[in-house]
């Protein structure tokens, strides 16, 4: 696909509106002890909309949301932007056990107010799309890459699942009820689990063995290719924008055996310099996991997160042999992401625990700033495992 700067609208919604069942909010949940994180519980997403297979009991009484891996999320003019995502929601069937559709990939899209509340109406995306590299700004919510399929919802034993160079803004339009997507140039190349942020009016981007940027002020130049850090390649690592650099933070990579690499190690880049720095190595792998800036522009907050990485090498090992029980056992034995929660000193150079997510840790699924909070939405809690729970984090 070609580089293009094109605006166009679609998924015109009905009347915006609270939106009745999406979810009571629940109880605030109390720091554990003073300086640390302050959690309180919003309404949950939304249950999708879409009966596109009849796999799929969306019109049944009993459907709801099981949450959503790799949303497009995103903060634009007062609105909260969900949409996209991955699960596995066929009945009694779960990313272990044979089912007749595999992951699904989804376009239905829902938006929060700003009094926080879900509003009612249909919305979508024109593709299904999950595992993006989002990033908001004061111009919309900067879309880049991902995976699903092209023209709505399916699933990966259905169709091949595609990966995407698309770039666009997204954003809803309150008058009108919709959402409205301008399309930026193409990525060089296909990517998804990418991540991204934005520095002045530049976006930085790394995925692979890959860095790229692309200046918003001036799109129609295209992407560059900047020198890539002093380390593996990876992907589904942690990346942020802190103090006028770019932070990317641990990852993943596998070897053509199948053996999986986790990483610990930490780079900054500065555009000033064009140059790299080695930071200290993070205390565990935070792979899938969120940071967000937050403070005097001095320091980065981490979620998420796996230390039981010998589990995850078992169940290569273990899918590799055929053994599915195995597998299943694994995976319905698992306790979940890690929990505890990272902040960074960027001055220092210095990690340290500084309190608890007040759940299951929610991972593969973007960190967003809305307002004076930190919001995630859904995403995973265990493998092949979504929540639809939805947080605000008081830094």
């Amino acid at each position: 696909m070609s580089a293009r700067i094109t605006r166009r609208a679609f998924a015109v919604g009905a009347a915006a509106a609270p939106l009745v069942g999406a979810g009571a909010a629940g109880p605030a949940a109390a720091a554990e002890e003073t300086g640390s994180p302050a959690f309180r519980r919003l309404a949950d997403l939304p249950a999708n909309r879409t009966a596109w297979n009849a796999a799929i009991p969306v019109r049944e009484e009993y459907w709801r949301q099981i949450g959503l891996a790799g949303m497009v999320v995103g903060a634009h003019g007062g609105y909260l932007i969900a949409a996209g995502g991955a699960n596995f929601p066929e009945p009694a069937l779960t990313a272990t056990r044979a089912n007749t559709l595999g992951k699904i990939y989804w376009a239905d899209a829902f938006v929060m107010g700003p009094d926080r509340t879900w509003l009612d109406g249909s919305l979508s995306l024109p593709d299904a799309l999950a595992y993006s590299a989002c990033v908001s700004t004061a111009d919309g919510v900067v879309v880049i890459g991902g995976e699903g399929f092209r023209g709505g919802p399916n699933g990966a034993t259905r169709a091949p699942v595609t990966k995407f160079p698309d770039v666009f803004r997204l954003r809803y339009d309150p008058g009108a009820h919709r959402l409205v997507r301008e399309d930026l140039p193409d990525l060089p190349r296909p990517m998804s689990y990418a991540v991204a942020a934005l520095i002045g009016k530049k976006l930085y981007v790394a995925e692979g063995a890959d860095f790229y940027t692309l200046d918003l002020a001036r799109p129609g130049d295209g992407w560059r290719t900047l020198p890539a850090w002093p380390g593996p390649a990876r992907s589904v690592a942690v990346g942020a924008a802190v103090g006028g650099r770019f932070y990317l933070l641990s990852g993943r990579a596998a070897d053509a055996d199948g053996t999986w690499h986790f990483y610990r190690d930490a780079y900054a880049y500065d555009p000033r310099t064009a140059a790299w720095r080695t930071l200290t190595d993070l205390p565990w792998c935070v792979t899938a996991g969120l940071a967000w800036p937050v403070g005097d522009g001095r320091h980065l907050l981490l979620a998420g997160g796996d230390k039981d990485l010998a589990r995850w090498n078992l169940i290569q090992r273990q899918t590799a042999a055929g053994h599915k029980d195995a597998v299943t056992w694994i995976y319905d034995h698992h306790t979940g992401f890690n929990g505890e929660l990272l902040l960074y000193d960027t001055h220092r150079d210095r990690w340290r625990v500084v309190g608890d997510f007040p759940g299951p840790s929610q991972v593969t699924t973007p960190a967003v700033r809305w307002g004076d909070d930190l919001v995630i939405v859904s995403g995973e809690v265990r493998p092949g495992i979504r929540t639809p729970a939805v947080w605000a984090v008081r830094p």
